[in-house]
């Protein structure tokens, strides 16, 4: 027994879990217990520490059972112990399950659980083949005491666990009868089994109930005991769970007649009734399991839903939520809520799933008390367990049958209506003595991810009010008519105000506002869908046309003093734009009561060219001219009829004599305009001449000296931009030893100040006009049904200008980013070139509000406010001047077909290269190349030309800089240290240059993936084994510089984005001659292993740990490729041998295996199986010990031709041989 062994690991345990031993005493102590683990007689000594009769310490006992585990996990099958010896360390284990352990009520659960594993592992490796009589044994732990039946129960817990298992294990689980039903022949004929000579038998013992019959038995009687509250209540309700828990595991898959058969769903939901928060936790979990599972047939769900269907079920589903829920008034603990949680999203699950399942034409007879039961649910102040509600009304105004249901109870419909209303109006309310709330507080985080979960929830509900609607669309209307006619006429008291007199959007009366608005549009909305779609023939749409004429004329005479309720008010109006588009009886007046609001100022405002409005009333104004536009999207026909007198306002509005609007404003209002022209059906004759009087000013404004002086070159840009006037004052200051970037400038300079101001805002506002203009692509007139080819034509003679004058414009921009360019200017000033807080909030993906760009009322400046206004300035102006190139891309030929044209850009955007950024080159592949400019260009010159030569280049860049971050060190290793940099940016504005440079590197590296994606994506199907495949797979560049670095940089989600590229090309790639030794080498290599090369700056990416999240991905392209390309090529079979040290008779024994698999699966986890040993290993898993695989014995599977047995497979047979651990247990 080696008694000084023992003791030496006991005095080792006692180090390590000592506070007074030094770390040197307790890493030796630890590698100490370590080597034990490979000791031959660890089982030995494990078993000897185990047993509770030696009195070891919980600590110590537990350390033998890890020996244990360690034995059958890692020495099972590898020849460190013969036949018998295995058979004497089951044994060991069987002992320790009988008699092992402490009482029920003494025992801790850690060592429970790990006797249940052990022995759960054993079988695991040796049942039923080489352990015919464990069934035998387990009823025997079962019937012995408390002790044993709830360690029988968690054997089984970890034994349903086991997929591998589950036919061995149904034979046992289910009753004989079941198996018979659904076996006659004892056979599974479906059987997954590879192998043609081998089938599963499926038969249980003669006349056994099973195992799940014996369970629900002891469940209720247990359950009777336990009620009774007797001195043993404490056993009753330990086994009630640990039975509970092991029956969840099995109802998810056992035979479905067994669940019937057995009647447990019932026995379930009595347990649902108890009183003990645990008991009703693993019971709802049990019925959830259930409600859970698909059913191969109709007969199979009646069957096992019997007891909800037509029985008490559902009346006991009922009492146990008023158990727990007597009053809606009543605010639970956090225990009952949670259970409650849990069962509201069964019953949802059980109505979502099992009665509202496709093709049921049957309502069930206890479906009255379920709907009463989902209503009560549906009104819980919990806004959490009311949006898991909604799915069910969802799911059951869409199932055809189930919805005729509805349409014959006016009352639930309308009761819905009400309920939704109600908690539209609670949805956004913040009141801490409101339950609502105090459930908010229990549910969520924080306010924002509260935020995003009320958003997704109003949508909910405002579409199930549109449904609802729809399915009674007169009485829905009424209904809703005489609501807000009550509702609507509200005003805030002061409470309700903000500092500038405005609502608060947070207010009470504010969200009442909304919510109630809110119902009004997704009815209005609902009924006119239906009138528009034409549905229902039997409803008097003339009828409701007039009533909802007569909503829009009270709603045109309301008139709010408020801004903000003004402006949520007008947002209503697009709500009536399908019926206005069939009845525009109030058209006019609708749009006289937006123009009101578009030109609103406050009393005794002055309105100049670029006055800044107070927020409220900037909010109302842009508002007002966003639902114009709108409108002009969605019925520009109705309002080509009027577009004379249309125009003939706007015109008069932005009027500079009338002082109405703001140079953006007028912009904005001629944009109202274009819409109707875009997506009216008139001729494009028609079209032009209304087009060109409102684009030809603009464009003449990009020849205009004032445009012209900032593109012709950088020494002007600098003159007119109010560069040079600001070096002037910063070496004046400095020069009088005053400057501080706090020091206010001289009032003398402001007038010049403000003379560049206004000369920046110029150009600025032209771009932004430009943008504006374009943004109506012609993908999005042609789901108006608008060719693309008019859209084209409208803009066919200001294209070229607007291509020369943007570009012109980024050549000067991307010439001030050149250093070289600053050495006469202060240092100072290069302030503008530099990342600002809102760049690096960008970099780590948080928006943040960035201010326009505003002429000063004459104010006072400083040289940091300057500096500040200039940096916004170039960012934008750079972005905006991005988005024109990319914009015009969508003219297709029209813009393509400009003479040199290709050259033109190439010649603009990178005869500066090196002074281009990794943000602003993220910028250009994102906003330019990927979206639009390379995937819509019509002739090859794109992917020919230019393309490869711009790949190499940023090939080039990438491995540069990717070699020089992996020597510095990489800073943002796991989405973890992504988050903290986010989080940092709120408390420490000067987070480090290395990491947001990392970050930005990682951003730059995904957008180029992007690339490659957005062309492949881009191929028609046909071409993925046609003849007709781009030109880009013959390319080098896509060959030699991209996909091999690709797999490789260190960054996780480029090497998986790159992997599934590869995947996907794969077939075209292979189908080259000419690729093949080039995907047999290098691309694999690059997924496999290390460089050959001993100076390689990277690991190959399977072999790389640090991508181990990738490999799966990995490894299924490795798969693909092998199997695809070996009968075309060798090269992956010189790869296999040179990289992963294999020699020709392995390699060719695993070709010979690979060979014999038929099907496509089989080869493919062949390969699997034989990468899985070359892996790299994440830090972490260094040191983890790979599990030994179990023998292949657990399948109730015989070799030859079945013919029925007498003795069932499971039949217990006597051993005449005494075989135990007496010897090697000494």
């Amino acid at each position: 027994m080696e008694p000084e062994v023992l003791s030496r690991i006991i005095q080792a345990l006692d180090i390590i879990h000592s506070p007074f031993a030094s770390n040197e005493i307790r890493l030796e102590a630890q590698q100490y217990c370590n080597s034990i683990k490979d000791h031959p007689n660890a089982p030995i000594f494990g078993h000897f520490l185990a047993l509770k009769e030696n009195g070891q310490s919980d600590v110590v006992r537990h350390f033998g059972l890890q020996l244990l585990e360690n034995t059958i996990r890692y020495k099972w099958i590898d020849g460190i112990y013969n036949d018998s010896e295995r058979e004497q360390i089951k044994q060991a284990i069987i002992s320790l399950t009988q008699k092992g352990t402490h009482d029920i009520l003494i025992e801790k659960q850690f060592i429970k659980e790990k006797v249940a594993k052990l022995f759960a592992d054993v079988a695991r490796r040796e049942w039923p083949t080489r352990w015919t009589d464990m069934n035998n044994l387990l009823q025997n732990l079962y019937t012995s005491s408390p002790t044993t039946q709830e360690l029988t129960l968690m054997i089984f817990q970890y034994l349903g666990k086991e997929s591998d298992l589950r036919d061995s294990l149904t034979c046992i689980i289910a009753s004989n009868n079941i198996l018979r039903e659904k076996y006659p022949d004892g056979v599974k004929k479906d059987s997954p089994s590879s192998r043609k000579d081998e089938i599963t038998i499926m038969q249980g013992e003669t006349d056994s109930e099973g195992w799940l019959m014996l369970w629900v038995k002891s469940l209720e009687q247990l359950l009777v005991e336990w009620q009774c509250q007797s001195a043993s209540s404490v056993i009753y309700e330990k086994l009630i769970i640990a039975t509970l828990s092991t029956i969840a595991i099995y109802v998810e898959w056992i035979i479905a007649r067994s669940i019937a058969e057995t009647n447990v769903l019932l026995v379930s939901c009595k347990n649902l009734l108890s009183g003990c928060h645990e008991i009703r936790m693993i019971a709802i979990e049990c019925i959830t399991a259930i409600f859970s599972r698909t059913f191969q047939t109709p007969e199979d769900r009646a069957l096992v839903f019997n007891p909800i269907y037509e029985q008490d079920g559902m009346e006991l589903l009922f009492l146990s939520f008023k158990m727990v829920q007597p009053s809606q008034d009543l605010l639970l603990e956090e225990n009952d809520y949670a259970y409650l949680k849990r069962y509201v999203e069964a019953i949802v699950e059980f109505g979502d799933k099992h009665i509202c399942f496709k093709n049921n034409t049957v309502i069930p007879k206890q479906f009255p008390k379920y709907l009463e039961l989902i209503y009560e649910i549906s009104k819980h102040p919990s806004n959490f367990i009311a949006s898991m509600a909604i799915m069910f009304w969802q799911s059951a105004i869409h199932h055809p049958h189930i919805s005729k249901t509805f349409k014959e109870q006016d009352q639930l419909l309308l009761m819905l209506l009400e309920l939704f209303a109600e908690r539209l109006k609670i949805l956004f309310q913040k009141d801490d003595d409101n339950k609502t709330t105090q459930y908010i507080d229990m549910d969520f985080d924080s306010s924002s991810e509260y935020k995003i979960f009320a958003m997704a929830f109003r949508t909910k509900l405002v579409e199930t009010i549109k449904l609802i609607t729809q399915m009674r669309p007169i009485e829905s209307f009424n209904w809703m008519v005489n609501r807000i006619q009550k509702t609507l006429n509200i005003s805030p008291g002061k409470e309700d105000l903000d500092g500038d007199g405005a609502c608060k959007v947070d207010s009470p009366v504010y969200i009442i506002f909304d919510a109630e608005l809110t119902l009004m549009d997704s009815i209005v909305i609902g009924v006119g869908k239906l009138i528009k779609s034409n549905e229902g023939h039997d409803i008097n749409y003339a009828k409701i046309i007039d009533g909802m004429n007569s909503l829009l004329h009270m709603l045109l005479n309301l008139n709010y003093p408020d801004v903000i309720m003004s402006n949520r008010y007008l947002a209503s109006m697009l709500s009536f734009v399908d019926m206005l588009n069939m009845d525009s009886r109030l058209l006019f007046q609708v749009l006289q009561k937006i123009f009101q609001f578009a030109i609103f100022r406050p009393p005794g405002f002055t309105i100049s060219p670029t006055s800044s409005f107070p927020q409220p009333v900037y909010r109302l104004r842009c508002g007002a001219i966003a639902i114009l536009i709108k409108f002009g999207t969605s019925m520009p026909d109705v309002l080509m009829n009027i577009y004379n007198d249309i125009a003939g306002y706007v015109n008069n509005i932005i009027d500079v004599g009338n002082n109405l609007v703001t140079r953006k404003e007028k912009m904005s209002f001629k944009k109202f305009l274009l819409c109707i022209i875009y997506y009216s059906k008139i001729p494009l004759e028609q079209k032009k001449a209304l087009f060109d009087p409102i684009i030809l000013p603009i464009m003449n404004k990009w020849l205009s000296p004032d445009i012209t002086r900032f593109i012709t070159s950088i020494t002007q840009f600098r003159d007119v931009s109010g560069l040079n006037f600001l070096s002037s004052i910063i070496i004046n200051m400095k020069q009088k030893g005053i400057y501080k970037t706090s020091s206010e400038i001289s009032k003398e300079f402001h007038e010049s100040i403000m003379g560049y101001e206004s000369a920046r805002y110029n150009l600025s506002l032209l771009v932004e006009t430009v943008i504006t203009f374009l943004v109506k692509a012609p993908e999005s007139a042609s789901k108006q049904g608008i060719p693309s080819s008019e859209y084209s034509g409208l803009w066919e003679q200001y294209v070229s200008t607007i291509l020369s004058a943007t570009l012109a414009l980024i050549r000067i921009i991307h010439q001030l980013w050149n250093v070289e360019s600053w050495k006469e200017y202060p240092e100072e000033l290069r302030e503008v070139l530099r990342l600002s807080k809102e760049d690096k909030a960008s970099i780590v993906g948080r928006s943040l509000n960035i201010p326009t760009t505003k002429i000063s009322n004459g104010k006072s400046y400083t040289i940091a406010s300057m500096l500040d206004q200039i940096h916004k300035w170039l960012s934008t102006l750079r972005t905006e001047s991005y988005n024109v190139l990319g914009r015009l891309s969508a003219f297709g030929l029209t813009f393509y077909s400009i003479p040199n044209v290709h050259e033109s850009i190439v010649q603009s955007l990178f005869e500066n290269a090196e002074s281009i950024n990794n943000i602003h080159w993220k910028m250009l592949l994102n906003i330019l190349f990927v979206r639009p400019y390379v995937l819509k260009c019509p002739t090859p010159e794109v992917l020919s030309g230019f393309f490869p030569q711009l790949l190499k280049y940023l090939d080039k860049k990438l491995v540069l800089e990717w070699r020089i971050l992996v020597e510095k060190g990489i800073q943002i290793s796991t989405p973890e240290k992504a988050q903290l940099l986010q989080d940092n940016l709120d408390t420490n504005s000067d987070i480090s240059d290395e990491i947001l440079s990392e970050q930005v590197l990682r951003d730059l590296t995904r957008a180029y993936i992007d690339i490659f994606d957005q062309i492949f994506l881009s191929v028609p199907k046909k071409q993925a084994t046609g003849d007709n495949t781009p030109s880009i797979f013959e390319n080098n560049a896509l060959k030699e510089y991209i996909l091999c670095h690709l797999l490789t940089f260190k960054d996780t989600v480029s090497c998986t984005r790159t992997t599934q590229l590869c995947a996907r090309i794969l077939p075209n790639l292979i189908k080259h001659e000419g690729l093949r030794v080039f995907v047999g080498t290098s691309l694999l290599t690059a997924a496999l292993q290390d460089e050959t090369s001993p100076q390689s700056e990277f690991r190959e990416a399977l072999h790389d740990g640090y991508h181990k999240e990738s490999h799966p991905t990995i490894i299924s392209f490795i798969t693909d490729l092998y199997v695809d390309l070996r009968p075309l090529s060798s090269a992956p079979y010189e790869t296999f041998a040179q990289l992963l040290n294999m020699d020709h008779v392995q390699l060719q024994k695993f070709e010979t295996s690979l060979s014999q698999a038929s099907e496509g699966k089989v080869r493919k986890k062949k390969i699997k199986e034989f990468l899985e040993g070359i892996t790299g290993l994440s830090t972490e898993e260094w040191f983890k010990i790979p599990d030994t695989a179990p023998v292949n014995s657990t399948r109730r599977v015989v070799a030859g031709v079945y013919s029925k047995p007498e003795i069932g497979v499971l039949d217990v047979v006597e051993d005449p041989y005494d075989v135990g651990i007496i010897d090697l247990f000494d």
